[in-house]
């Protein structure tokens, strides 16, 4: 409770300055995101697996992308494309799950 106050008024005494709680001007934040979405244009459409060895294997995935990861296409390979996430994690996912921010698919 004493922190949700203390960000509460720090957003409150910031905000008329241009700044943001983390300290960083709102302008920089703007930017910084910008940059994020030109260098991920795509995002991950519905949770999906992936796979760091190649396309969809006889084994189980490596892991889960969510709804909204931010991603790069790197190669197209038909269903499968290889894709670099933000968080750097280059792997196969099906084509079918990557498409353009705010597109979630069920």
């Amino acid at each position: 409770m004493r922190c949700a106050m203390t960000l509460t008024l720090l957003t409150t005494l910031l905000s008329p300055l241009g700044c943001s709680p983390s300290g960083i001007p709102e302008e920089a934040e703007e930017s910084a995101a910008a940059a994020a979405q030109a260098e991920y244009p795509d995002e991950i459409g519905s949770m999906t697996a992936y796979y760091t060895g190649g396309p969809q294997q006889g084994r189980p995935p490596d892991g889960q992308l969510w709804p909204g990861t931010p991603v790069r296409v790197l190669q197209d390979a038909g269903s499968y494309s290889l894709i670099r996430t933000a968080d750097g994690i280059e792997a196969y996912v099906a084509t079918a799950a990557i498409g353009p921010p705010g597109v979630h698919f069920k």
